[in-house]
């Protein structure tokens, strides 16, 4: 792997050290000038004409390709979407719930996973069991705790493959195992997963995956991917029907053909094609490096950031300490200091960081552009800062 190579692709590594990639990712050159390319054929030929429906279809067939590949699944299993969220309750809104079905879930979850959940709650009666579940516990005990929230009336089980509040990484495999044994579907929300992780939706037998484009695969905002098992797929109804959920249709009778079959019938009648071909560049930039070598980076560099906030005494990691579950994203705590004033200097000092809540921390993302030398310097500031 090329280090230098990965970082001269990438602009931002010139002008700051950023580690905010699990808000949003830094896009590689060659990502936003595919889409300046796509917008200015656009605005000189004109977005619909013949070569521009043959060219949108060329571009949604690759990045439905790229992200079959991301996630080794089946091309009839993806879904391009609008964001992870988009995914989600595309799933979550398409189950025929009833009252008394429960959805089990826990409580270091994203809002993404959480307000859905209680959305349905509200609406349809729908029960949340939420699985207490803390950043240190280990595999064993969060299998322990999720089986727990399970009875006969769970539908379905929705948690983030990586927590964002704290790096912990579900044993999704495992959770899978657990959730099938009990007759219910899993749902990962893959924010923090895609671009990040060696993905295998075959191995890991999950249901739904959904992710983003524009936060580890470094992609443009307002895209993102929704895996659906095939065979699930008529189970799960759109409920933004489009062009893509029918398969003919007569307005003289109002007769009408539904595709039940096809994940084309959840798509969306518009839209953009550059962000599309943005996204599919992106991923062809992940691919090119290497999911696992992606992986295996990124927790190296992780693991050193981990050992060297460890030395600072006011300093506390709140990420799992458990290598099997732990991440890319790094979380730490102060004694001495609120984490948003913490923040607020790193981005002075030319640091992107951020905040999170539950527990209440500073979040450091070490991504595959990052180098080991940026941890001893991000290590060093935090230490000045909380006077460590």
């Amino acid at each position: 792997m090329d280090i230098g190579k990965i970082r001269e692709a990438i602009p931002v590594t010139k002008n700051m050290i950023y580690m905010n990639t699990g808000w949003s990712g830094p896009s590689p050159e060659r990502v936003t000038s595919r889409i300046k390319e796509l917008l200015t054929i656009e605005m000189e030929q004109g977005p619909a004409t013949l070569d521009a429906i043959s060219r949108n279809r060329e571009i949604h067939a690759e990045l439905t390709r790229n992200v079959a590949r991301l996630l080794n699944a089946p091309e009839g299993a993806i879904l391009p979407t609008q964001c992870t969220t988009h995914g989600l309750v595309i799933v979550v809104n398409g189950m025929d719930w009833k009252p008394g079905d429960e959805i089990v879930t826990c409580s270091l979850e994203h809002p993404s996973v959480m307000l859905p959940s209680l959305m349905l709650q509200e609406t349809h009666g729908v029960k949340v069991r939420i699985a207490d579940i803390d950043p240190k516990d280990d595999k064993e005990t969060i299998l322990a705790k999720i089986a727990d929230c399970i009875t006969p009336n769970t539908r379905l089980a929705f948690f983030s493959h990586v927590q964002f509040s704290c790096g912990l990484k579900l044993p999704a495999k495992e959770v899978a195992q657990l959730v099938h044994e009990k007759g219910a579907y899993l749902l990962l929300d893959g924010a923090q997963g895609a671009g990040h992780l060696a993905l295998d939706m075959v191995d890991m037998d999950c249901d739904f995956y959904a992710i983003p484009g524009q936060k580890w695969l470094l992609g443009p905002d307002g895209t993102g991917a929704l895996y659906i098992r095939e065979q699930l797929i008529p189970e799960i109804s759109p409920r933004y029907p489009t062009h893509g959920a029918v398969e003919s249709w007569d307005m003289s009778d109002l007769s009408v053909v539904f595709n039940t079959d096809s994940s084309r019938k959840y798509r969306l009648s518009t839209t953009s094609t550059a962000l599309e071909a943005g996204m599919a560049e992106a991923i062809a930039f992940n691919l090119e490096i290497g999911p696992m070598e992606v992986e295996t980076r990124s927790r190296e560099l992780a693991a050193i950031l981990e050992d060297t906030l460890r030395e600072i005494p006011s300093l506390s990691v709140t990420s799992p300490d458990d290598p099997e579950l732990a991440s890319a994203l790094v979380t730490v705590a102060a004694t001495t200091k609120e984490p948003r004033e913490i923040v607020e200097i790193l981005w002075d000092r030319g640091i992107a960081a951020r905040q999170v809540p539950t527990p209440q921390a500073i979040r450091l993302c070490t991504a595959v552009f990052n180098t080991e030398d940026e941890i001893r310097q991000v290590g060093a500031i935090l230490g000045e800062i909380v006077g460590g």
